[in-house]
This record gives structure tokens, sequence and C-alpha cells, in this order.
């Protein structure tokens, strides 16, 4: 299960149910405090609306300290995102957020998406800093149960076309070329992390999967 969402497009989707209305604070702070070093990962909140008919702007999110309103959340009528502030541990248990709908019609989706490179060279690190991330999120959502939960430990590359991915690490740049498929996959190397030579690509993949 915790594979499939690293997965399916990239996303690590976590819906956490609008129980009643007010759902722990500490659910989502686990995530929200992921300290994450790739510059390619973009995460995202946002309403998720199981109803066509209900516009976002009708949706309304506080967070609520002793059952006091502290603040409301600004809710993007345009696609649902939100932003939450980061607590503490001790913060995020005397917290909850308060959603104005029922569950059947609201909750709240995390999810991070992986973006292709800005440009066809890249230092390693900045690259595969995105496996570190992603076992950081699978530890963060698994819980208690993260001792079970796979390992990612490498990179799967998708090309609109035959491509190559260059590694230029010393004695001899290590080169890559796509199968039938027009993908590459690359098992992150510590060695590699520690010299962080340029990666190049002969055409910037369409998309990055991390996978165990």
């Amino acid at each position: 299960m915790i594979k499939a969402f690293l997965v399916t497009l990239l996303m690590l989707p976590a819906l956490l149910l609008a129980e009643e209305r007010d759902i722990a604070y500490e659910k989502i702070n686990t995530v929200l405090n992921v300290d994450t070093q790739s510059p390619l990962l973009q995460v995202k909140l946002a309403v998720d609306i199981s109803d066509a008919s209900l516009p976002f702007e009708e949706v309304q999110i506080w967070l609520v300290q002793n059952d006091e309103v502290v603040a409301e959340i600004f809710v993007d009528p345009a696609d649902g995102t939100i932003e939450l502030p980061t607590l503490t541990e001790r913060e995020a248990r005397r917290h909850t957020l308060r959603i104005n709908q029922p569950e059947e019609l609201v909750q709240i989706s995390f999810g991070v998406t992986v973006l292709p490179p800005p440009n066809a060279a890249m230092r390693y690190r900045e690259l595969f800093y995105l496996v570190d991330d992603a076992n950081l999120f699978i530890k963060a959502m698994a819980g208690a149960m993260a001792f079970l939960a796979p390992k990612v430990d490498t990179l799967k590359f998708h090309f609109a076309e035959a491509a190559t991915i260059t590694i230029k690490s010393v004695p001899e740049p290590l080169t890559f070329e796509t199968g039938r498929d027009n993908r590459i996959l690359i098992k992150q190397s510590s060695k590699l992390m520690e010299e962080n030579p340029m990666v190049v690509f002969s055409m910037i993949p369409a998309a990055i999967e991390p996978l165990e």
C-alpha cells in the first residue's frame, strides 16, 4: 500500500478524513515537519470535495486551540490549495483543524509531486536527495508501522524518446541508456552522494519516480 502511493503519478496521497468536524492537528503536523532537501519536490495541501456542486468558497477551515479559533485557513477558490503552519509536537497536540463540512463531502489531501529537472544537468546529490526525502515521507506517514514500510533506493526516469543519462564520476563517467520503454533505473550510490558529480541528461526526463 505504501509503495502504491509512491509509484502512482509520483504522488504521496495521505487523505485525512474530516472526522466529524475536527481533525487532530498532530496527524497533519507529522508530515508538515518533514525536512526535505530535494529542489525537485513540490509539496501541496488541498481540500478535496466529493460533491462537484459544492464550491471551494463554501469550505471554511480554522485552526483551533481549546475550542477557540486562533486562525482562519484560506482555501484557494481556484484549486482548493491551503497552507498550514508547522507546529512543534507539543503545540500540535493542543490544536485541531476544524472544517465546516461533513467528512463525506470534504477531505484534506496531502501530496508530493516530483518535478522534472529545470535543465539538462544537475548535481548528483540534488537529484538523489529525492530518495532520502521519499523515505522521510514514508516514515512520517507510516507512523508506528514505519519499521514495516519499504525503503526507496532507486529513481526511475521516464523519457518521451530514447535518451541517455551520464554521471560524470571519477575516474570514469557512467552512462545509462533507455530501453524499449524509454526508461532508465538508477540506484542511489553512497559513494556518488559523497563525490557529488554532475549528472547530464541527453534530454530532460518527462518524470522521475522513486522506487524501492
